[in-house]
């Protein structure tokens, strides 16, 4: 119970760590738990160093840690980490199969702020159109697209359902289609 304890504080001491932008701090922390026998400290010190080597965009060295953690615990935003580490490490396959479980799983439960689904979907779809990953990104951009028709014109409803701003998604859309098609694309908005 004791070597809990002293584990259990040496992950706060470097998820702290983490949270304070000490990425290579947090990292050494947690590395020496990620094998842990206690599945909950195994989870957490995977998901620790695979987000310290995330937000050091070191997105390839990230895998491995975020995969455990996703394994262990199976919650949506540890697969979107997944997701928007392979998108940014350019394994598109991979990543779109990560992404499918954001919809599929649950919020960590104790998690207060958590982001909506479609505000996961709009940050996704930034990355893969950063990454060039146009088809991919088009592909989400329409899914976004269909959660605004079903929400209508009312920005209300949009913010409570987690819609990114209207005029924001266009302007982040526009670029994936030629001019003409994204007339076309736009026209189906009755906003």
């Amino acid at each position: 119970m004791h070597l809990v304890l002293l584990k259990n504080r040496r992950l706060n001491k470097a998820e702290h760590a983490l949270n304070s932008g000490k990425y290579q701090e947090a990292l050494k922390l947690g590395q020496a738990l990620v094998n842990s026998r206690n599945k909950e400290i195994s989870f957490r010190a995977n998901r620790l160093c695979g987000l310290a080597l995330y937000k050091r965009k070191k997105y390839v060295e990230s895998l491995e840690y975020l995969e455990k953690a996703c394994q262990a615990g199976n919650y949506r935003h540890d697969w979107y980490s997944l997701a928007m580490a392979l998108v940014f490490a350019g394994k598109l396959e991979k990543a779109e199969e990560a992404f499918k479980y954001v919809y599929r799983t649950n919020v960590q439960p104790g998690y207060l702020f958590s982001i909506p689904v479609p505000g996961l979907l709009y940050q996704y779809m930034k990355a893969l159109k950063k990454n060039q990953f146009v088809d991919a990104a088009v592909i989400r951009a329409n899914e976004l697209k269909q959660m605004f028709v079903g929400v209508g014109p009312d920005t209300a409803k949009q913010v409570q359902r987690g819609l990114p701003n209207f005029t924001t998604f266009l302007a982040e859309v526009e670029p994936l289609f030629e001019p003409e098609r994204f007339v076309v694309w736009k026209s189906d908005f009755r906003m």
